[in-house]
């Protein structure tokens, strides 16, 4: 149904119950002997049933009208929205606002930045605010390309570089953007979390599916309270112990295999989860798990942890209910990641200069 004869619908609400609430009125305001208790309960729960009704139309209008932003897992009709109007695709089927060729451009590194959501810009409306697309800006002399797809783990990148190498893609410089969440495609808990999830996104009726306000609500207060949920990023540190490590090293070994087999240099960015930020950090044990694999690996690697490690959670992500990095922390990483690019990056072009400082 299309959104306008649905809210036409639910303005119904007030409207019904307004004029049932004013016939009443009217009607026992003529009464010259004092209402009975049954009166009074009925005119009780009209006026309650009203001021529900516009309490709801005004939460329905500030999140069907105003509110502008996305959830971290992009299921509120908020966050669905959002991504239609701002999450746009280029001819390769990646969000860039440049059409992609196969072809190295002659005269010009190739880089190409292989990650997540993260990489992407989820919850960054204008695609140009991006780390990637920042650092693109500073070096016209690079060929830059953005391969994300939103929630892809090791596994996802992994198979996406193959196929892209596999139809002739010459990867030449190769960015993996690591997130710590990118082992989760191989724990079990997550595939069935993933599974109630999607359970739990089909239940409710008619009005819950077409209000934006109660499913908001509904995302935030009732999926929220799920345990395996609200401990995600807990469970997360499980899949740097035991087996599910071994086997999360050997397929970031195989992605450096496959890269430098063609010719490639695989570099490597560490995200931390900036939303855990502050003293009470608990992840830095994978942070040194992860430098020393890519130190085995000899593979050269920025972690960013250092540039967010002193700031406040709240500065750095969307907001309360999207963890990922907002415009400020993709700022602050372009400049951290520009100038270990320019490192490591061996041009043919002339010399550049870093990105300001401000």
């Amino acid at each position: 149904m299309n959104d306008n004869w649905t809210f036409g619908l639910l303005l119904l609400f007030p409207i019904v119950s307004g004029v049932m609430l004013l016939f009443f009125f009217r009607r026992h305001s003529r009464r010259t002997t004092p209402a009975g208790l049954g009166c009074l309960v009925k005119g009780n729960l009209l006026v309650l049933t009203f001021m529900v009704a516009v309490c709801f139309i005004a939460g329905e209008s500030y999140y069907r009208f105003f509110y502008d932003t996305t959830d971290a897992f992009s299921q509120t009709k908020v966050s669905e929205r959002w991504m239609k109007r701002y999450f746009v695709l280029n001819s390769a089927g990646f969000r860039d606002n440049i059409g992609y060729t196969w072809a190295m451009k002659p005269g010009r590194r190739r880089i190409t930045f292989l990650g997540d959501s993260f990489v992407a810009g989820h919850g960054i409306k204008n695609v140009e605010d991006r780390f990637p697309n920042i650092i693109r800006r500073a070096h016209p002399e690079w060929d830059i390309r953005v391969l994300a797809r939103l929630g892809a783990d090791t596994g996802d990148e992994l198979a996406l570089m193959d196929s892209f190498i596999q139809r002739g893609y010459q990867p030449d410089c190769v960015v993996l953007v690591y997130n710590l969440n990118d082992v989760a495609d191989i724990m079990p808990e997550w595939k069935e979390t993933s599974r109630r999830i999607a359970i739990a996104e089909s239940e409710g009726g008619w009005l819950r599916h077409n209000s934006y306000f109660l499913d908001i609500l509904y995302h935030h207060y009732i999926l929220s309270r799920d345990p395996a949920v609200r401990q995600y990023f807990e469970f997360v540190r499980k899949g740097y112990e035991g087996p599910t490590w071994e086997l999360q090293r050997q397929r970031l070994a195989q992605l450096r295999d496959l890269v430098q087999s063609h010719d490639g240099q695989l570099l490597v960015v560490i995200f931390p989860f900036v939303h855990a930020m502050g003293p009470d950090y608990t992840y830095l044990h994978v942070h040194d798990q992860l430098d020393q694999l890519w130190t085995d690996l000899e593979v050269p690697h920025l972690d960013l942890l250092p540039i967010y490690k002193n700031l406040p959670a709240s500065k750095l992500v969307v907001n309360k209910y999207d963890a990922h990095p907002n415009e400020f922390a993709n700022a602050l990483a372009a400049r951290a990641i520009d100038q270990f690019l320019i490192g490591e990056v061996k041009t043919n072009s002339p010399a550049t200069a870093p990105l300001p400082s401000k």
